[in-house]
């Protein structure tokens, strides 16, 4: 990778010419002891120049440290050095110009720019495809002290290798099964629910009132999981705030995968003021017009600060953010179901199974590797008897590799072939669908371990130098109970006694002239 910087560091005086001769030599001295530290590649300080309140630098690189972090260190020594002689500070650097030469696998069919660059260019040069990146000058000190520079080169590849490859799908092997169970249906579940007026859609997009009726057999789902999951295993109730705010979902590393596939929240902005007379103009518009003023409302609005709770797990960790947890409270395994999430499905969707607004219990377990491996285990049968034993429903235990996990070589199996890195998948039969072996499968909960990931987002570490993971798992129940009514219908007689017993009397639905 060849890079080539021109920039100024900006000084608190005028440097006097006497300062050219420590200047040479404090130049000669940097360069000579970057060439030594790197083997290969070649570093160069190309010219220099002492101007007004500034100090002009050109550096040049080829397959050796980065122009920019030379001038991050350079700053730092170049202080002392000039300071106690000649009585003057560094303020600070500004870039001019920033180009780098990066080789690629293929020149792209479509171009593309990224935040914080001036322009992206690609070319073919002796039969190497090369991308020619040049930095906004811009570019504030900050961002280039946390590393933009850094994965502004590393996104440029990955954007080059998705037009190549395109999107990887992920693993996705089946490694447990029921086995068939008795139908009694092949009705569409969410048809056969809104028939017999226990969900009701808003004029929202996707999203449901769920009438007493089914909210019965919400809450029987609720008791089987904490009799047969969370009491057995010794899992305590938590209640987790479902308004997220950015510093979060930077930790966790949602933020960066915003509506790319994978991540996609509701945002929340706040007022600018929380005045009654900046809001009166627009509640007299209501007034009159029986109508909302969105462009109006839109001036007196935020930009989001964050958004609503996409999964519970998140919001959790800044209970636990930059502390040292004992050895005695370790594991820490709690669930919560104390409030909806969110989340913008694309398309229109019809389907109860997939809402934008969903009721989901999170399963969240966190403690030393061995103790976490152990949880995940236990808890993967614990759901699994939930589904088959219980709800007698016919599932499937897919092991998920996403393909990020797998590149990074973080995924892993034991030797027992139990999951250790990685996702477990419950995927139900839906008739209505189709045959088993065409049809798609329902996702209906999952169970994961995350490894080290949150832990570390969020600096948490563990008395003893213990090493921490964490594992989570969620499943909705708007998913379980259509996976349920697909199967077993509406009719009480074909559902099985082990649920039976969980289920107080259903209310009769409310009944329209």
């Amino acid at each position: 990778m060849k890079q080539y910087l021109e920039a100024s560091f900006i000084l608190s005086g005028i440097l006097p010419s006497e300062s050219e001769e420590e200047l040479t030599k404090f130049f000669n001295d940097f360069s000579t002891n970057i060439n030594q530290i790197k083997d290969e590649g070649n570093f160069k300080i190309e010219k220099w120049k002492i101007g007004d309140k500034k100090l002009r630098i050109d550096i040049s690189s080829d397959n050796s440290i980065s122009p920019h972090v030379a001038i991050l260190r350079i700053r730092k020594l170049l202080g002392p050095a000039i300071g106690k002689k000649f009585r003057v500070g560094v303020r600070g650097f500004e870039f001019i110009k920033y180009v780098i030469e990066t080789e690629i696998e293929i020149i792209p069919e479509s171009a593309f720019s990224l935040p914080l660059t001036e322009s992206i260019e690609f070319k073919e040069v002796e039969g190497k495809k090369i991308a020619l990146i040049t930095i906004d000058p811009k570019m504030e000190e900050d961002f280039i002290e946390k590393g933009a520079v850094e994965r502004i080169i590393k996104l440029v590849s990955e954007k080059i290798s998705k037009q190549m490859h395109g999107a990887k799908k992920e693993h996705h092997e089946i490694v447990w099964y029921s086995g068939e169970k008795e139908l009694h249906t092949e009705d569409n579940p969410t048809t056969l629910l809104q028939k017999a007026n226990w969900i009701h859609r808003t004029n929202y997009r996707n999203q449901w009132i769920l009438s007493p009726s089914i909210t019965t057999l919400a809450e029987a789902v609720k008791k089987i999981m904490v009799d047969v999951v969370y009491q057995p295993l010794c899992f305590h109730q938590m209640m987790i705030p479902k308004l997220v705010d950015w510093s979060v979902w930077l930790r966790s590393g949602h933020a960066e995968g915003l509506y790319q596939g994978g991540f996609e929240p509701y945002f929340v902005v706040q007022p600018k003021e929380a005045n009654p007379e900046l809001f009166e103009e627009i509640a007299d518009f209501i007034t009159i017009t029986k109508t909302i003023p969105s462009e109006m409302l839109f001036d007196k609005i935020t930009a989001p600060i964050g958004g609503l709770s996409y999964a519970q797990c998140p919001p959790f960790w800044p209970w636990l953010q930059g502390k040292t947890l004992a050895k005695e409270s370790l594991p820490i395994k709690i669930y919560d179901w104390s409030g909806p999430t969110y989340r913008y499905e694309s398309g229109s969707a019809f389907g109860f199974e997939r809402v934008d607004e969903l009721h989901r219990i999170e399963t969240l377990f966190i403690g030393s590797p061995e103790q976490v491996k152990k949880i995940g285990v236990e808890t993967r049968y614990k759901i699994r008897e939930v589904f088959e034993k219980v709800l007698e429903l016919e599932v499937r235990e897919a092991r998920v590799m996403p393909w990020w996990l797998e590149q990074a070589s973080q995924g892993e199996t034991s030797d027992e072939d139990e999951l250790i890195v990685g996702t477990i998948d419950y995927e139900a039969y839906m008739p209505y669908r189709g045959s088993r072996e065409e049809s798609e499968w329902l996702e209906i909960q999952n169970i994961s371990i995350i490894g080290h990931k949150y832990p570390k987002g969020f600096t948490v570490k563990a008395e003893g130098n213990i090493e921490l993971w964490s594992g989570c798992g969620g499943g909705s129940f708007e998913r379980i109970l259509t996976a349920f009514i697909a199967q077993k219908g509406l009719d009480r007689k074909n559902w099985p006694d082990s649920f039976l017993k969980y289920v107080d009397e259903i209310p009769e639905p409310i009944k329209f002239l």
